[in-house]
C-alpha cells in the first residue's frame, strides 16, 4: 500500500504546509503586537492559531492513513511515529494559547506571556516534528515513488 495519493502524488504532504505556515508565523504576529502595541495583529494571530489547527486536521488524517499503509518491519516506522508523536504534540500548546486568549482580542496580565510561551513551545515541537517529517521524505523515501510503502 502506498499511502494516500491524490493524481500520484502524496496528499499529507500537501495539506501540512497550511497548518505550518499558520501556526509558525502566529507567534510572530504576536511579537509584532506587543512590540506595535497594535490588537490587530493578536487577532491575525488568533486566526492563523484557529485555522492552522483546523487544517492540521486534515493533515493528521491524511497523515494517519499514510502512517497505516507502513508496515511494521519498515525502517522508517520509529521516524514516523516519533513526526506523528511531536506533531499531535506541538498542537496542544496551540490549542492552550486560544484558550488563554479567549478571543482575538490581545491577551491581558499574564494572558500575554502565557499566550508567547505556548506558542514557542509549539514552534518549538512543531519544527522537530516537521525535521522527522523531512527525514521520513529524504531519508527513508516515505511518499517518494518506487519505494514499497507509504
Amino acid at each position: 500500500m502506498r499511502g494516500l495519493r491524490v493524481f500520484g502524488h502524496p496528499l499529507h504532504a500537501v495539506l501540512s504546509d497550511v497548518p505550518v505556515g499558520l501556526l509558525g508565523t502566529s507567534l510572530v504576529w504576536d511579537a509584532v503586537g506587543l512590540w506595535r502595541g497594535e490588537p490587530v495583529w493578536w487577532a491575525v494571530s488568533f486566526w492563523c492559531i484557529a485555522l492552522g489547527l483546523a487544517a492540521a486536521a486534515a493533515a493528521a488524517t491524511a497523515g494517519f492513513v499514510d502512517y497505516v499503509a507502513l508496515r511494521q518491519d519498515d525502517p522508517a516506522q520509529a521516524t514516523a511515529t516519533r513526526h506523528m508523536l511531536f506533531i499531535l504534540g506541538a498542537l496542544a500548546p496551540y490549542a492552550a494559547s486560544l484558550a488563554v486568549r479567549g478571543g482575538p482580542a490581545p491577551p491581558t496580565g499574564k494572558g500575554v506571556a502565557g499566550a508567547l510561551v505556548l506558542e514557542a513551545l509549539g514552534l518549538l515541537l512543531l519544527s522537530v516534528g516537521g525535521w522527522y517529517g523531512g527525514h521520513l521524505v529524504f531519508h527513508h523515501g516515505v511518499g517518494r515513488d518506487g519505494r514499497g510503502g507509504g
